[in-house]
């Protein structure tokens, strides 16, 4: 039997959940030293980990200058510890105050240091001593493979992961439009017929086709040749005569999303992929974002926020803003974020603005480009560690 300690911090809790889930054994015990403000990061952890909390237990820096003065660290964890147990002491977290301390009054017990690297999975098994010459560190893979629904457990997050449906339509009707999006086959009035879809009826429950081609309503704005349209483009309503709410969707921008996740499924092979998934931030200030298409790989989270069309320069920088949110309120700082659009960028100006707030932008020439959108592909397998 052995303590499993981890240094708590709201910003890095994957160092911890990675640590224990790949050294927890039954009839282990659990050990959080945190700060103050990072107490509220522990909850999240129990119960991703579906641990009972009567093995756990929690040293806690009530006071501020606790946090970074050594001595008093040192003394709080001295005072609360059995020097009798053997422990497991992971010293990713917190800050550089915070791990002396841990590695310090550790030392002194019946202990094993280790360090995980989350960004290569790896876990690095170290022994302090005044040889630097033995080679005595060892370095071992990462085994265990974290879901969507784990991820977001761990930092506190909810999500709609199990309500989630099938995408609307298949490989070959997503492969379809975009073919005939970005080789511009549309024809004038079908850009037209898209344009009151989504300034009109994105978000009804149904669209009666009939109804709106000659409306007796006159709230309702006709679509005179919705059907037409619809003949062209080769789509195919489940219920014949009349567009579901997520068929509005799909056609008004819905078919792209379902296009990226769908190249994203085939070309990176993802432990876990969701398409428009729900996440709230479970705090006072409430947030509640949707994520178009999010993918986890070798426990490193990809985001991809699409849009098939950008109007404005105003309108890119609030999508811009939105991914950054979103990555640095909710998502964590390792998270990759990327947006994914059919608007051309010949100058490379929406490029430079992306990478300024670390987002990566792939546009028209990216998503059109077989050997610029591997280069993109191949970047992403890096980052997992493929």
């Amino acid at each position: 039997m052995k303590t499993l300690v981890n240094i708590i911090s709201r910003e890095h809790p994957l160092a911890p959940y990675l640590f224990i889930k790949e050294h927890y054994e039954e009839g282990d015990r659990l050990l959080f030293i945190a700060a103050n403000e990072d107490l509220d990061s522990i909850t999240p952890l129990i119960t991703a980990l579906k641990v009972d909390k009567g093995v756990t237990q929690r040293i806690v820096l009530r006071r501020d200058a606790d946090k970074y003065t050594y001595e008093r660290i040192c003394r709080v964890i001295n005072s609360s510890v059995d020097k009798k147990q053997a422990y497991y002491v992971n010293l990713a977290g917190g800050s550089r105050y915070m791990a002396l301390s841990v590695q310090h009054v550790f030392s002194n017990f019946n202990a094993h240091f280790f360090y995980v690297q989350t960004r290569e999975n790896l876990i690095v098994k170290t022994i302090f001593d005044n040889s630097i010459f033995d080679n005595d560190d060892e370095i071992v893979p990462i085994r265990y493979r974290m879901t969507l629904g784990e991820y977001f457990s761990v930092y506190g997050l909810t999500h709609d992961l199990e309500a989630l449906g099938d995408p609307v339509g298949s490989v070959e009707q997503a492969q379809h439009l975009f073919s005939l999006f970005s080789k511009r086959i549309l024809r004038t009035s079908d850009y037209k017929v898209l344009d009151v879809l989504r300034e009109r009826y994105r978000g009804w429950d149904s669209l009666n086709i009939h109804e709106v081609e000659a409306p007796v309503n006159d709230k309702m704005v006709p679509i005179p040749n919705l059907s037409d349209f619809l003949d062209f483009i080769g789509f195919v309503p489940a219920q014949p005569g009349v567009l579901s709410h997520d068929e509005l969707d799909y056609l008004t921008g819905g078919w792209f999303e379902e296009y990226v996740y769908y190249l994203i499924k085939a070309t990176m092979q993802p432990d876990d992929i969701a398409l428009g998934v729900r996440i709230d931030g479970c705090t006072q200030i409430r947030h509640n974002n949707e994520l178009d298409v999010c993918f986890i790989k070798n426990n490193q989270l990809f985001v991809i926020e699409c849009k098939s069309g950008i109007s404005s320069e105003s309108m890119f920088n609030e999508i811009v803003y939105k991914v950054c949110a979103l990555k640095e309120v909710l998502l964590g700082v390792a998270c990759e974020s990327y947006i994914f659009s059919l608007k051309k960028d010949p100058t490379g100006d929406l490029k430079k603005i992306a990478q300024y707030m670390g987002v990566t932008f792939c546009d028209f020439d990216v998503l059109t480009r077989e050997d610029k959108l591997r280069k993109v592909l191949k970047k992403m397998s890096q980052i997992a560690g493929k």
